[in-house]
């Protein structure tokens, strides 16, 4: 069993005194400085959160997507669907997963629509493994800009259905495209020859898929909230990061960490693929944020979104607080969590009900664990 050792002590010491003097350092340079929260603002907001399932099966990859929307009523998404085992598949199962937030988010009806995590983030997610020698390769074997023109126009009648569905309270079955078989006879029909890359043009669409999401939520007065972020928008170069700056800063300012707000302008440092023009809103989009604290001696917490952050979006943001969060959200994330515990429930029933022929491909190598 380990023991607190002098040693030890003072090594944790030193460093807190190393990132306490860069903190002092870096927040002696800066101009901004925290203002004050208005008074709340009565309007009506909604919170999009999603959640999911995977089950890694010796045969085949079963997942779960969940997503709802909470504020004046309840609207969700709940998709049960499968992968062959694949690279990447992690990645690929978050990316539905926003996918689905998304398309979610930009059905909303209320004046705010609060999207969990960063905009910065949804914009420069292409996914690593679409790498150039993909699309080489893709093009060499496709059709690809007139594949990619004919999916986007599908996806517009496509999104029309989510709609419809999402409205009735019937959104239960798998939303992505690239799961249909209008894919298959995309992907068979648009081929140069004989062969095919089945698996990475599906991998690009599902992507086309997600920008084709972001897209149509940017449509919407989408603020984006980040819990927890390492962000250097004030501490370039530095080894510390802007949350710490921003308390020391309150400190100073307020004699304690009160509750407050620092507009700032994000930059955005990667660039989009090229065929995110064939998007106008998200090509076109400029990120505006805002650090706030909600309540005194709170976290504070990063806004971004497409229009400004004004003091208006905030006072609308405090109506909605409570103990230094925002209510839509936490229902938001419970909803997502509680639906995707009974969508689990499903998956298992499903895993159970099959012929006894296909039980080897649906063993699980943790099961020794779970027991």
């Amino acid at each position: 069993m380990w023991r607190l050792s002098d040693e030890l002590l003072r090594e944790f010491e030193r460093t807190l005194e190393e990132s306490y003097s860069s903190v002092v350092s870096v927040a002696k340079s800066l101009k901004h400085r925290w203002r004050e929260l208005p008074e709340p603002e009565i309007c009506s907001i909604c919170g999009v959160d999603g959640s999911r399932g995977i089950e890694r099966l010796s045969g085949l990859v079963f997942y779960i997507i969940s997503a709802a929307s909470v504020g004046e009523d309840i609207r969700e998404m709940h998709e049960v669907t499968t992968l062959r085992p694949h690279m990447h598949i992690e990645e690929r199962i978050r990316l539905h997963m926003h996918t689905s937030e998304y398309r979610l988010g930009s059905l909303a009806e209320e004046e705010i629509v609060l999207m969990d995590g960063t905009l910065r983030g949804a914009i420069i997610r292409p996914p690593a493994y679409l790498d150039r020698d993909v699309y080489t390769t893709l093009s060499n074997l496709y059709d690809l800009e007139g594949i990619i023109d004919d999916f986007i126009m599908v996806l517009d009648r496509w999104y029309e259905e989510i709609a419809e569905d999402v409205v009735k309270g019937v959104a239960r079955k798998n939303y992505l495209l690239t799961r249909s078989e209008y894919f298959d006879g995309i992907e068979i029909g648009c081929r140069k020859g004989g062969e095919g890359d089945r698996d990475n043009l599906m991998i690009l669409l599902e992507y086309i898929e997600y920008l084709h999401a972001l897209d149509k939520l940017l449509e919407r007065n989408a603020v984006f909230v980040a819990k927890s972020f390492y962000t250097n928008e004030f501490t370039a170069n530095s080894s510390i990061t802007d949350s710490a700056v921003l308390d020391y800063l309150a400190r100073e300012q307020f004699g304690e960490e009160k509750a407050g707000y620092i507009q700032f302008k994000p930059e955005l440092k990667k660039s989009l693929p090229w065929y995110a023009k064939k998007f106008r809103n998200l090509t076109k989009a400029e990120v505006f944020g805002a650090f706030v604290r909600f309540a005194d001696g709170g976290n504070i917490y990063m806004l971004e979104s497409s229009k400004p952050v004004e003091e208006e979006t905030i006072a609308k943001l405090c109506s909605f607080e409570a103990d230094g969060y925002l209510i839509p959200l936490i229902h938001a994330h419970r909803h997502a969590e509680i639906r995707r515990r009974e969508l689990k429930n499903i998956m298992n029933a499903m895993l159970s009900a099959v012929d006894p022929k296909y039980a080897f491909l649906l063993k699980k190598g943790r099961e020794p664990l779970e027991r």
